[in-house]
């Protein structure tokens, strides 16, 4: 058997098959086995099953031990560049292509901080410099703001880098994951170019939900916004058109760029969470300089200043107003009033006294109505004494009904009672247009708008007792935390404001307001239509031209001046006049300035309207005043002053404020009678001396 022949077995064509097909799996072999060589392979040196050995054959020739060939070096590799850029923000985890081939950093950046032109940029790991790296990988996801916005070597290869000017660019398409599909970002120029898509993904693994809750997209508008506005399109889903026009900085620009309403929808919609560093200001630096963002428009101590320009760059409102107020001419009001009013019998007598006393009672508060239910007392005997006292809590649930204007005073039981009925069924018609139609609540307009109060109201005022938890799944798919069922009516009740108002709508920050109402009430309903009715007060503190905040800042700026001229000259002194740290005290009266319980108080106080409707100037005043002595002989320096009154939040007490603030107000209205009747003896002093000449 070991001599016979194979003919006796097969032929030989599938003998030769069997040897070609072994030749070809070597040959397979040693593409991976470079040192596994076959010099030559005969079909003829096999006869037998059992062939015999020739050493030949399988004889091994030495390869060279040479370096193997690296794919290309791209050509930028490496390459110092001079180049310097200030980084605003960077976000790693954007491909050229879907399928991860060349991973790089969505990068937004400007030449200058001195003058900003914003400039869009997609740069591939590997043309980051060496030195810079570290601050790529700190500021990942992160406004460079508090890095104070660093400078970075642009190396932009052999147009490796995609780079654009964001004047240049007519719109952004930015669209979040999907469960079939990656986010991403494709950039179309104002010629009409459009850039190669940057796909998104967190990890290699291209996980949905780890994508959906990394989605930087949002946070990319937000900042986009803060520079320069953009308009989402009606037409386009997930697309953002980019304004002809800067963000108005000046009174000439504010009052002929913004004008269309899509702008002021856009720009209103910018992170209310960066609010929180406007007046809550506590680190200062002389040494941390740069960044004029907007120096031709601000006094010299706050072009100087890093986290107040910080913070003009995060809420381009503010930046708006201080734009207003720096071109301002200075109100003219005499300094020495002191002087001018010496001897006016208006000034005489003893010092105003307060009218504090304890809160308003259950029990007094039934008095005030007949067996009918309705007020047997005038209006302004109640105002009064909720004014001096405040409520008890017991009810405070049906008072604030008056004071806000849901029940008129005259009304009886029954009355209040159908009112209530109306009401209730009132907001539930608002809630049913958008919450019982899913084309509508599917549209990427009514995602985006949830998806921003949401956010709000999960950083809302999570201490308090109604908002603590986070037992339920949020309905979000794009939030990545979770809810309760008081989280999701408040979301409710805004999401409904935003149809009712639609003038105004849904604007960051109204949760600060809504939630002390929603406690209080209890109700959905009650509390909504309590948040509509104060939303009618202060709704002007929210327009995107400020021009709400610009009238009451210059109204406590006047308001300073004439009542305390020397402390007004202080405040000059120390660059602080333009109340800067104010803004948050009247933006949302003072809701993050005093405990919670506190605010409750200070509200149903202000909304009486006994002295005042203004009276929340006079509590900002009064503020100002019992600290009067320190700013007077302790506080003489721009960062001194500012971190003084910055650290005043939540150490501030109601009763003395609430005391000091009805003296003021006592005060100014002795000397406004006063000027009053200066005048008119002035005026009559003109006439007989104009008579006496002829």
């Amino acid at each position: 058997m070991g001599g016979g022949s194979l003919d006796s077995f097969q032929d030989t064509s599938s003998l030769s098959s069997n040897q070609d097909q072994t030749r070809q799996q070597f040959i397979h072999r040693s593409i991976y086995n470079p040192l596994l060589h076959q010099s030559s392979w005969s079909t003829t040196s096999v006869h037998s099953v059992y062939p015999d050995y020739n050493p030949t054959e399988f004889e091994l020739t030495p390869v060279p031990l040479t370096v193997p060939e690296l794919p290309p070096r791209p050509d930028g590799y490496g390459q110092e560049s001079d180049n310097q850029v200030r980084l605003i923000y960077t976000k790693s985890g954007f491909y050229l292509r879907e399928q991860e081939t060349i991973h790089g950093f969505f990068t937004v950046f400007s030449k200058s901080m001195d003058h900003v032109n914003l400039c869009i940029a997609w740069i591939p790991e590997y043309l980051i410099e060496p030195h810079d790296i570290p601050q790529f990988v700190e500021l990942d996801g992160l406004l460079a703001s508090d890095q104070d916005f660093p400078s970075i070597g642009l190396n932009l290869g052999q147009g490796e880098t995609t780079m654009m000017t964001l004047k240049n660019i007519y719109s952004l398409y930015i669209c979040p994951p999907q469960p079939d599909k990656q986010g991403s970002i494709v950039i179309t120029s104002k010629a009409g170019d459009v850039l190669k898509p940057l796909w998104y993904t967190a990890n290699d693994q291209q996980d949905y939900e780890l994508d959906k809750a990394s989605w930087p997209g949002y946070n990319i508008i937000d900042i986009l916004q803060a520079f320069h506005p953009l308009q989402k399109s009606r037409d386009m889903e997930h697309v953002y058109l980019v304004q002809g026009t800067e963000v108005p900085l000046s009174p000439s620009v504010a009052s002929t760029d913004i004008e269309s309403e899509p702008v002021l929808q856009s720009l209103r919609e910018t992170q209310w969470t960066l609010l929180e560093r406007l007046s809550r200001i506590t680190q200062y630096s002389r040494e941390a300089l740069g960044h004029p963002m907007i120096s031709p428009l601000l006094p010299a101590s706050l072009r100087n200043n890093i986290t107040v320009q910080n913070t003009v760059v995060d809420y381009p409102m503010a930046s708006h107003y201080l734009s207003q107020w720096s071109t301002d001419h200075d109100y003219s009001l005499v300094d020495d009033t002191e002087g001018l009013l010496q001897g006016m019998p208006e000034l005489a007598g003893p010092t105003p006294i307060h009218t504090r006393t304890a809160p308003l009672s259950p029990q007094v508060w039934v008095t005030l109505f007949d067996h009918e239910g309705k007020l047997a007392v005038p209006v302004d005997h109640v105002r009064q004494l909720i004014f001096s006292g405040g409520l008890e809590n017991d009810i405070r649930i049906e008072a604030w009904k008056f004071l806000l204007g849901i029940y008129p005073w005259r009304s009886t039981f029954d009355e209040r009672e159908a009112i209530r009925r109306s009401r209730t069924e009132a907001y539930f018609d608002i809630k049913r247009t958008w919450f019982d139609h899913p084309e509508i609540r599917n549209t990427a307009h009514f995602k985006d708008e949830k998806h921003r109060i949401d956010k709000d109201v999960h950083r809302t005022d999570r201490s308090q007792e109604a908002f603590v938890g986070d037992e339920l799944p949020n309905p979000d798919p794009a939030m990545s935390v979770g809810t309760n069922a008081n989280l999701e009516v408040m979301k409710d009740m805004l999401i409904s404001y935003n149809y009712y108002n639609t003038d105004l709508g849904y604007v960051q920050g109204m949760s600060d307001l809504l939630a002390p109402l929603f406690v209080a009430m209890g109700d959905e309903a009650m509390a909504f239509w309590a948040f509509a009715q104060f939303m009618d007060r202060v709704q002007s503190n929210f327009y995107q031209d400020q021009s709400g905040m610009h009238h009451q800042l210059q109204t406590l700026r006047a308001l300073i001046q004439f009542m305390d001229p020397v402390l007004y000259q202080r405040l000059e002194a120390t660059d602080t006049s333009h109340l800067f740290f104010c803004f948050r005290w009247l933006l949302v009266w003072f809701k993050r300035e005093f405990e919670w319980e506190d605010v409750i108080r200070l509200w149903e106080v202000v909304w009486t309207d006994h002295l005042t409707d203004q009276m929340v100037l006079f509590v900002a005043l009064a503020v100002l005043d019992t600290h009067r002595n320190n700013v007077l002989n302790e506080l003489d320096q721009f960062d001194d002053m500012l971190r003084y009154m910055n650290d005043l939040s939540g150490h501030i007490a109601l009763d003395p404020t609430l005391e000091r603030a009805e003296v003021l107000y006592y005060q100014f209205e002795r000397k406004i009678r006063a000027m009053q009747h200066k005048q008119a003896l002035l005026k009559e002093q003109l006439q007989i001396r104009s008579c006496l000449i002829y």
